[in-house]
């Protein structure tokens, strides 16, 4: 019980410096050696749990999945109100994903297995943030004649256009501004466009309350 206990201890060691390298550096970026190299184990030790580098990374970005979810239930559990839990989760996508490298999302494509698990479970995402959205608008904070769905569709395209692209280093272009900050103010661009007169005082409220869009930024730097 002690031996399956420690290398069930090796096994997510191994699993969270995996994930956390392939996030900050992309994935064709890190060897085997690199993350046995950071645990100060064998790179031996690594494969005695994982056949390969694509099965690392598949269970690595299942423990990922797993971790956001968790965190997801967590501030519906601690929300006072839908709105709330919509407007946090957005921010929780928003800070995740701005934190990955976006080679990260380049050498994912390499990996055409791995790419369609992460569809199915963006797909089951969306569906989850769609009904929290759809319960928004019986609570009153969105409008009657808005297409949610076509609304959590687009939303997503354009964050992840803004998250996973490589955007021109031209001055006039967006590039010049940080993308979390572009994240956070297309959220609430959109939001804001759904909304029902009750629903912007929250999101206003919520928006002063937590200081989330920061103009103060140099920008001419």
């Amino acid at each position: 019980m002690k031996e399956e206990n420690t290398k069930d201890n090796v096994r997510e060691l191994i699993l969270k410096t995996a994930l956390e390298q392939f996030t900050k550096h992309g994935i064709k970026k890190v060897k085997m050696d690199d993350i046995a190299s950071t645990l100060s184990i064998s790179k031996r030790t690594i494969y005695e749990q994982f056949c390969d580098k694509e099965q690392l990374l598949f269970e690595a970005l299942k423990l990922h999945n797993e971790i956001i979810h968790n965190e997801g239930k967590q501030i519906v559990r601690n929300a006072s109100h839908t709105l709330e839990i919509i407007l946090k989760l957005y921010d929780k996508y928003v800070d995740i994903i701005s934190s990955i490298n976006k080679e990260f999302f380049t050498d994912l494509k390499k990996y055409p297995e791995i790419c369609k698990r992460k569809r199915h479970n963006e797909e089951q995402n969306d569906k989850r943030f769609l009904a929290w959205i759809e319960e928004g608008r019986k609570q009153g904070w969105f409008r009657e004649d808005a297409n949610l769905e076509i609304f959590s569709y687009i939303l997503r395209q354009n964050l992840e256009t803004i998250f996973t692209a490589k955007m021109d280093s031209d001055k006039n272009s967006l590039s010049k501004f940080p993308p979390r900050e572009l994240g956070r103010t297309l959220i609430i661009f959109y939001l804001r466009g759904i909304s029902t007169p009750k629903g912007e005082e929250i999101i206003e409220a919520y928006l002063k309350e937590n200081n989330k869009i920061n103009t103060s930024y140099n920008y001419e730097s």
